[in-house]
């Protein structure tokens, strides 16, 4: 990302010059690229290995992800195979990182907001504790798929006159059962039209259960002392990080 977003600022001569000489940022990138070939040719041959034993043995092999690839002779080609292996290891780790940062971030200073999340995964979660799934309550994607609440506090950000304030009530249909329709235009975290990213279900999925979970099982606390500043980058960075102090709910 932090290459990116140098390449985004400067000419493309001047960083087509670094990298034809290998350095400051493109150094850096060169060399990650490098080690990420070498772990994914090393995780492809063991793989290739493995589905050899499995066919000798006539065992059932299990399925993943590289063996669905290999198995089809359309990515073949080690090159592409690699591209896009390093495109899903790599694909919303640093966006849905930066976000969940900067949403817990926000949601430590708002309690309000977090006791109506909380009364909206009650139902939930008083189902899978009387189920007999433990203390530690874990919510799945299916479960957290409907909630309008969680999911308006994801996409609160910078909108409209009141931007200052922290409200995800904005989002909400009247009934407030449902989230308000939105062109997507108008909201480009995920980008629009035939350029959309193709992972907004998968990262929505993803920051919804995380949020749940932590937040119905822990109360955030924000670390006092820290500077809480954004980042120069593509996606807005906190440049410093994120601490704070999970306290074990009693629930």
């Amino acid at each position: 990302m932090e290459v990116g977003c140098f390449r985004h600022m400067m000419p493309s001569s001047f960083w087509k010059l670094m990298r034809w000489l290998n350095i400051g940022p493109e150094r850096k990138l060169n060399a990650a690229h490098t080690l990420l070939r070498r772990f994914i040719k090393e995780m492809m041959e063991r793989r290739k290995i493995k589905t050899g034993q499995v066919n000798n043995d006539d065992e059932e092999e299990g399925v993943d992800i590289v063996s669905s690839f290999l198995d089809d002779p359309y990515y073949a080609n080690d090159d592409l195979f690699r591209a896009i292996i390093i495109g899903y290891m790599l694909a919303a780790r640093d966006t849905v990182g930066t976000a969940l940062t900067w949403i817990f971030y926000c949601l430590a200073q708002n309690p309000n907001i977090v006791s109506i999340m909380r009364n909206e995964l009650s139902p939930i979660a008083s189902h899978k504790v009387v189920a007999g799934v433990g203390t530690m309550v874990i919510f799945e994607p299916a479960e957290t798929k409907s909630l309008a609440y969680v999911r308006a506090v994801l996409m609160e950000g910078i909108w409209g006159k009141d931007c200052l304030d922290y409200n995800p009530d904005r989002w909400l249909s009247k009934d407030r059962n449902s989230l308000r329709y939105v062109p997507s235009h108008k909201f480009l975290a995920f980008n629009s039209g035939p350029r959309m990213c193709l992972g907004k279900d998968i990262a929505v999925m993803q920051m919804m259960t995380v949020v749940a979970s932590t937040l119905w099982n822990f109360d955030v606390h924000l670390l006092e002392g820290q500077s809480i500043e954004p980042k120069a980058s593509c996606i807005l960075e906190m440049k410093n990080g994120l601490m704070v102090k999970l306290k074990k709910r009693d629930v």
